[in-house]
């Protein structure tokens, strides 16, 4: 089953997610400019919030780094293995995994998206063949035993076929030299948008020295920095049956899923927050959990919302989701649909029509039940 998270989202000033050119991301819908936040931004968000406030045990969790070699030595050390020889056979390890050295780094040149469960497990696996790895680190050019049994293989078999920490379950891996790990993500993230036409803007600012003659009125550094701000409409949407393949059994899926799903709605990007404080939460969230195909609610708004007949760009942000939603039902019916809810602040509520019937008092009580809709055996 699919379950889906639909967002409505205001913020005030703001530069969340920026280009190149440190201007805020933006995008044409519907044949007009919006605002943008990228997907890779919000799931960064995301997993951060999640590892930080869920009740999760910690080898649920998974890090993008090239600092492995330091935690893998320390645990192989710990295990009684020589100090002089775990950075060697540390450095051999990761390079099975398509890490790169330059000579007398500990950092790789790649990065590696692992559980702290995978690198333990690595460890494991060196320590328990050292009598026949050790042998093999003597000489100009180290390697690991190529059989019995061949460590490379051993360490891609496991990383392979044992069951995934919940971040690389949720969100997927990829490692170009080494498909066999690869992970197809659980989750499908949209690119947010603004609702609203994008009004791109700057904020020119000044610098001055505190310890300048008090003579020299002048500024010591100028610059400008692009913000906007936008209503977004935010939409993902985690596959049920594969978050359970890629964990390697249904254990925790309902407690990894509930974990997600409160990230998602209440994840805020980094971006520029010291300048701005954009720390808005979402205005409406609707909870969908349908059989097969997903479908994103963002054909609502190809026109551009905008305040207009006493409402302000809120409510009417929210009448059209509702009413798209209806011209979705008329036109495809609700036979895939297993659940719907969505919850709002007060002063929206009365914008709904179609979706009233499904309304819920809280996010808490709407993540509860869509995970258990999703989840119908509790795991």
């Amino acid at each position: 089953m699919q379950l889906e998270i639909h967002i409505l989202q205001s913020f005030p000033p703001a530069n969340l997610n920026r280009d190149e050119n440190g201007m805020p991301k933006s995008t044409v819908f519907g044949g007009y400019p919006r605002a943008r936040i990228s997907s890779q931004c919000q799931k960064r968000a995301v997993r951060l919030f999640y590892q930080e406030h869920s009740d999760l045990a910690t080898e649920q969790f998974a890090q993008r780094s090239r600092s492995w070699m330091p935690e893998l030595k320390a645990l192989l050390i710990d295990a009684d293995i020589p100090e002089a020889q775990t950075e060697i056979v540390a450095k051999l390890a990761l390079e099975v995994l398509g890490a790169k050295f330059e000579a007398g780094k500990v950092e790789s040149k790649t990065i590696l998206f692992l559980g702290r469960t995978e690198i333990a497990a690595i460890s494991d696996i060196l320590v328990k063949n050292w009598a026949k790895i050790e042998p093999e680190l003597k000489g100009k050019e180290p390697k690991l035993p190529a059989k019995d049994p061949n460590l490379s293989k051993v360490i891609e078999k496991v990383l392979a076929e044992s069951g995934k920490p919940g971040d690389v379950a949720l969100f997927g891996r990829m490692m170009a030299s080494l498909p066999t790990v690869n992970v197809d993500a659980a989750v499908q993230m949209a690119h947010a948008i603004s609702v609203n036409k994008l009004q791109q803007e700057f904020d020119f600012f000044t610098a001055v020295d505190d310890l300048s003659a008090s003579d020299d009125a002048g500024a010591d550094h100028m610059g400008e920095t692009g913000y906007n701000s936008s209503t977004y409409y935010r939409f993902t949407t985690l596959d049920t049956v594969q978050l359970q393949k890629n964990l390697g059994s249904n254990v925790q899926a309902d407690a990894i899923a509930e974990a997600f799903a409160e990230a998602f709605i209440r994840a805020i990007p980094t971006g520029h927050q010291k300048g701005f404080a954009a720390h808005s939460l979402p205005a409406a969230a609707m909870m969908v959990v349908r059989k097969g195909q997903p479908i994103s609610l963002v054909d609502a708004f190809e026109n551009p919302v905008a305040p207009r007949g006493g409402k302000s760009l809120l409510e009417n942000a929210v009448f059209k989701l509702d009413s798209h939603w209806a011209d979705l039902s008329k036109m495809y019916g609700e036979k895939s649909v297993v659940f719907k809810g969505i919850v709002t602040l007060d002063q929206l509520a009365q914008q709904l029509a179609n979706l009233k019937d499904c309304e819920k008092p809280s996010v808490d009580e709407l993540i509860k039940d869509a995970i258990a809709a999703a989840f119908p055996g509790g795991k």
